[in-house]
């Protein structure tokens, strides 16, 4: 992402809690020593992993006040109000794809805010983006959009993975099943990206790993108890999820919850 603002003509004052990982930019970008470097900008962007990275990282530092505060990140509805009450200017704007589609500018972008602010973002927006959705003018908004669509993805995965087990049992081969499955009225991303992931039993490195499923699972779970509503899936997924973690699997893809955590209790 960083790098496709500055391709865009963005000038960029980066910091990062892994050091490396910001010197990658090399002279392209300024590199902060501390977070509190990094805020007097027109717009400030946050992309951290989780609820207690950004209560570690951000609600110390004071951005100036005219500046627009850009939090990209999958965070709880809680955070996002309390990040809202720090800044007036404050935009929730989570994405959707992974790296490979954030280094082409293809992301899927969630966007909600005040008016003006989300204007001032726009730019930001355009070398990132493939779609910028807006759901309204309250930020959290954004987050429960988020959280409700990994959810879904959470149920495609589980059910999927239970699928192929069914499949593996019965001794066919799961890449006739998928193609089946790609041919046929399921014939989408969603399924036959993590489809493929199964049959070939790809899980490592991770595309998106165990630990990170279930703070998303964990995520749409707070929301809906928030809510006052039940998510009978969420919480058998979410069981799955630690089941696979107290394994050994934290960092391997959550596709691999169809070795781990369905029918079949192999690995």
């Amino acid at each position: 992402m960083s790098v496709r603002l500055i391709d865009a003509g963005h000038e960029l004052v980066v910091w990062n809690r892994s050091p490396a990982a910001a010197r990658k930019l090399g002279d392209r970008a300024r590199v902060a020593a501390e977070p509190a470097e990094a805020t007097d900008a027109e717009v400030v962007i946050t992309m951290l992993a989780d609820d207690a990275a950004v209560e570690a990282v951000w609600l110390a530092p004071r951005m100036k006040a005219s500046g627009v505060h850009l939090n990209m990140a999958t965070v709880s509805l809680r955070v996002a109000r309390e990040l809202a009450g720090l800044q007036e200017d404050y935009v929730s704007a989570p994405v959707f794809g992974r790296p490979q589609a954030a280094a082409k500018g293809e992301l899927d972008i969630i966007a909600a805010g005040p008016v003006a602010a989300l204007e001032r973002c726009r730019p930001v927006f355009k070398p990132l983006a493939r779609q910028v959705f807006v759901v309204g003018t309250d930020p959290e908004h954004a987050n429960a959009v988020k959280i409700a669509r990994n959810f879904l993805l959470a149920t495609v995965i589980e059910s999927l993975g239970e699928a192929f087990s069914l499949i593996r049992e019965s001794k066919v081969a799961p890449d006739v099943f998928l193609n089946i499955i790609a041919s046929t009225s399921l014939a989408a991303p969603a399924y036959k990206n993590y489809g493929k992931l199964m049959v070939e039993r790809a899980y490592d490195p991770a595309q998106f790993s165990m630990e990170l499923g279930l703070k998303d699972v964990e995520l749409a779970l707070a929301t809906a108890r928030e809510k006052g509503i039940a998510l009978p899936s969420g919480e058998l997924i979410r069981e799955h999820l630690v089941r696979a973690i107290e394994r050994g699997h934290r960092r391997k893809d959550w596709a691999g919850l169809a070795e781990l955590g369905g029918a079949t209790e192999s690995g």
